[in-house]
């Protein structure tokens, strides 16, 4: 569990862990650099037989979960970022699927979103087509040690969360299997401000990193042709039918401005919310 001044947060993190029907597990905390006062008090009390607090200088997320991991003495791997919860059930349900399915390598499941917005998480179900056009798959999922040895662990030249994109795709590089359990046992935390938003709102930014990803894994995207290049074609279709769609009505809402009362109407609409 990364955790760089989330003392505001953490304590439910934690809360959600120790009510885990599955008990046989340790629970490793990298505080990454944090100089929150309630950060540093709240991770001073918890050093006991089941919780181990290890402290790096600003590793960022990536690198404390590599250096948590690399000390970890489990079979098994789920990282969990210390503002974000999962059920009770989560670690049991993971586990039971990587005991009985010896082809998964992954495992996680559906999940919903709090803080500054609530609901579903509208991902896509899980298929092996999604993956190869985007990640569809959050970092608390379960992994096996040894496939995060034997991969190098996650890359921390990737920004913005996209280091587990790029894990994801050197674990199926395996020749593993990802499972999603269809049932939410994650939740994740949207805050107003995240190094994901502000990526998201960097074109060029991301641009650059889905090149790096391409690079990454250039012989992984090379075998998968077949499939690439349609979903490709599918996805940019699907851009220009959203793109002409968007340009039809802005222009009919240009057209409604020009009349005058309906022009100040909208304007009030826009200016009260």
């Amino acid at each position: 569990m990364p955790c760089y001044n989330d003392g505001r947060y953490i304590k439910e993190a934690i809360d959600s862990l120790r009510r885990q029907t599955y008990s046989n597990f340790e629970l490793i905390i990298v505080d990454d650099g944090s100089d929150d006062s309630e950060t540093v008090s709240i991770l001073s009390t918890l050093n006991d037989g089941k919780t181990t607090v290890l402290h790096t200088n600003h590793l960022r997320p990536a690198g404390a979960r590599n250096y948590g991991i690399e000390r970890a003495r489990g079979k098994y791997i789920l990282p969990l970022d210390s503002d974000d919860t999962i059920e009770p059930t989560y670690l049991e349900k993971a586990v039971n699927v990587l005991e009985t399915q010896p082809d998964i390598g992954v495992v996680y499941c559906q999940a919903d979103l709090f803080g500054e917005k609530s609901g579903r998480w509208e991902l896509p179900d899980y298929s092996r087509r999604a993956m190869l056009l985007d990640n569809i798959v959050f970092v608390t999922s379960m992994f096996y040690r040894s496939d995060w040895e034997t991969v190098g662990g996650f890359k921390t030249n990737m920004d913005a969360g996209m280091e587990d994109y790029d894990f994801w795709l050197s674990i199926l590089e395996l020749g593993r299997e990802i499972y999603q359990i269809p049932e939410v046992l994650f939740h994740y935390r949207i805050k107003p401000v995240s190094r994901t938003t502000s990526f998201q709102e960097s074109c060029p930014q991301v641009q650059q990193i889905y090149r790096r990803i391409f690079e990454n894994h250039k012989d992984f995207y090379k075998n998968n042709y077949d499939e690439v290049i349609p979903i490709m074609r599918d996805a940019l279709i699907e851009q220009i039918f959203l793109r002409k769609k968007l340009e039809t009505e802005l222009k009919m809402v240009q057209g409604v401005k020009n009349i005058p009362i309906l022009g100040k109407f909208i304007k009030w609409i826009i200016e009260h919310n």
